[in-house]
């Protein structure tokens, strides 16, 4: 049995800390607190917390120096360990879109990087035999950066983008070649293994990776996993109001990697009842895409996280 540390941090997450101003059909947020460590991370607190996990959970980021102190306590507040989160002279990084009718197209209005621009992340020394090493979305050399100082028994949870698939190709395929669980939608699925059938997409993309799990999220349709000769469909919550789909992936993985990390605290193999890790993974996501920025999943108690999943057990 491992012997921890005091300051032993269970689950690491590297990815961006922003603030989005979205428009959609539902209307609209500026500035709202946002990035996919913002979603991951606050996801993975509140599993924690629902399923008394006892587990800690640390990002590794940057933020401008205009970053507001009041949401610094919000992050902490839910529990997620910002001392791997460098303050930079520069400014936050910023993302403004607008989503169509159909919530299915988003376009980016606005981008600056700030911050992000020459950042390197630095992994807390007692942060580096972590149990799991979640790589949200984030450029592949940075997911890399993180690979290289962390322990390698970490499992490595890892998500990506269409923009990094088509500007990066090589980069996302390296992280890939090191990552135990990827967990993609299934538009990058397609466009990484060249096939629009999920069931042959999982086929070419577990054998890029270096563990067996491979998850397809597939939005309206919920998601599947791919485990060995085991095949996993979660329908999604039924009956959503969407408002904002931003975050919504990175509230999927940030649930499931607290899962993962709470089953390797009682020493039960990580994938130890993926299909309720599913389930609750679905249901924060749904939460995500009820609400702009983090609202709605900061409004949901228990009760509410217990509702969705039994609806989504209930789904024929």
């Amino acid at each position: 049995m491992k012997i921890y540390s005091g300051d032993f941090m269970d689950v690491v997450m590297i990815g961006s800390i922003a603030y989005d101003s979205v428009e959609s059909p539902a209307g609209s947020i500026v500035e709202g607190l946002g990035g996919s460590a913002t979603f991951a991370g606050v996801s993975a607190c509140r599993l924690n917390r629902f399923r008394d996990g006892g587990i800690q959970v640390g990002a590794v980021g940057v933020v401008g120096k205009d970053f507001l102190e009041s949401d610094v306590e919000r992050l902490e507040g839910h529990g997620l360990n910002l001392r791997g989160v460098e303050r930079s002279n520069d400014l936050t990084f910023r993302w403004k879109a607008r989503y169509g009718e159909d919530f299915g197209d988003v376009e980016t209005l606005d981008t600056q990087v700030n911050c992000i621009i020459g950042y390197t992340p630095v992994v807390p020394s007692d942060w580096q035999d972590c149990s799991v090493l979640l790589l949200a979305n984030m450029a592949p050399a940075l997911q890399l950066s993180m690979l290289e100082q962390v322990d390698e028994s970490a499992l490595v949870l890892a998500d990506s983008m269409e923009k990094w698939i088509v500007e990066e190709l090589d980069g996302v395929k390296q992280v890939m070649s090191r990552t135990d669980v990827l967990v993609i939608n299934e538009t990058e699925a397609e466009s990484i293994s060249g096939h629009a059938d999920v069931n042959k997409a999982a086929e070419v993309l577990v054998e890029m990776i270096k563990g067996d799990l491979v998850i397809i999220k597939l939005g309206a349709q919920g998601a599947m996993a791919f485990h060995g000769n085991e095949v996993i469909h979660v329908p999604a919550v039924p009956d959503c109001v969407p408002a904002d789909p931003t975050g919504c992936g990175d509230s999927f993985i940030g649930t499931l990697a607290a899962h993962m990390a709470i089953n390797i605290a009682a020493e039960r193999a990580p994938e130890h009842g993926l299909r309720e890790s599913m389930v609750d993974a679905t249901v924060a996501a749904s939460l995500a895409l009820e609400g702009f920025s983090i609202q709605a999943i900061e409004a949901a108690g228990q009760v509410e996280y217990s509702r969705r999943a039994a609806a989504v057990d209930s789904v024929v």
